[in-house]
């Protein structure tokens, strides 16, 4: 059974402070999301999607920043 129950400002505040910590938001994230009762459970797997996109976003900036970095080095050794 599913309850509508919404949470308190404190209890968003200490969600908040958290996800600000590195390491333990993800922990946290992850715990939220696979526990089916726990309130924040769709805001977690909310975060985690968009986190993950972010990650995948820049990692190919990288790769194709790199990618361009090799390719001029390179015509400029020749």
């Amino acid at each position: 059974m599913e309850t509508n129950q919404t949470m308190s400002l404190k209890e968003w505040i200490i969600t908040i402070i958290l996800i600000t910590l590195p390491i333990v938001n993800i922990i946290m994230l992850i715990i939220w999301a696979t526990d089916k009762q726990e309130r924040r459970n769709t805001f977690a797997k909310a975060y985690l999607i968009v986190m993950g996109c972010v990650f995948a976003f820049i990692f190919v900036i990288y790769a194709v920043i790199f990618f361009f970095a090799i390719t001029f080095g390179l015509m400029l050794g020749q």
